[in-house]
């Protein structure tokens, strides 16, 4: 009832993101249960869904940003942490970086956007880098459970076991995606570039899948 009520109001999938995404460090794992309601979506209805969800997740965040720039004017956090502050602002590009992956991959992501906020890195290009990996990561998420339900159905899964079995693998797959060190991938893409980042990604998956089945 809770799914069919999600999948049928764009607003309530909005608000969803954004509760989801507002509280500091008690984000609530929301793509899960989405997953499988995007693939019973029309085309314009599954295009409007992944907007306001990566809207609704971006805002949310904005507001954790605000809680964390108003902790730091304070002037004893402010001195405390002024190097922080120094880093991030001087190299904007890596910290553009920085925000827009934690947005698009399913890690804790406050533990960067608090020390941003608090060094007041500039509003407008920390929700544009939010917008983008959020909206990234709902949409590869729509391709997911769009993709697992063919593959159930084609496999002979009954139609009422599709959205518990697409949760379940999801959350594996999530599982799997924390196990990944996402510092290390980091400094591969400070000295190699994109390519040798995705490249150290996939070979991350494929190493704990194989531990995991070995």
């Amino acid at each position: 009832m809770i799914g069919e009520l999600l999948r049928k109001s764009i607003i309530g999938l909005f608000v969803l993101a954004f509760i989801s995404n507002a509280i500091p460090y008690m984000s609530v794992p929301y793509l899960v249960v989405v997953a499988p309601l995007f693939a019973m979506m029309q085309s314009t209805e599954l295009t409007m869904s992944i907007i306001m969800l990566a809207l609704g997740a971006s805002l949310g965040k904005l507001v954790v940003y605000g809680v964390s720039r108003g902790v730091g004017g304070i002037k004893r956090v402010r001195l405390g942490l002024k190097g922080l502050a120094v880093a991030v602002n001087t190299y904007k590009k890596a910290t553009f970086l920085a925000i827009f992956l934690a947005a698009a991959t399913p890690i804790p992501d406050d533990i960067i956007y608090i020390p941003v906020g608090i060094s007041k890195y500039n509003v407008l290009f920390f929700f544009i880098a939010t917008f983008l990996g959020k909206f990234i990561i709902t949409s590869l998420t729509a391709i997911y459970g769009i993709t697992a339900a063919r593959v159930l159905e084609e496999i002979g899964v009954p139609g009422w076991i599709h959205i518990p079995s697409t949760i379940v693998l999801t959350i594996l797959i999530i599982l799997i995606i924390n196990k990944i060190n996402w510092v290390e991938v980091g400094k591969v893409y400070e000295e190699g570039g994109l390519s040798k980042a995705l490249i150290y990604i996939i070979k991350s998956f494929i190493k704990i899948i194989l531990s995991i089945c070995l």
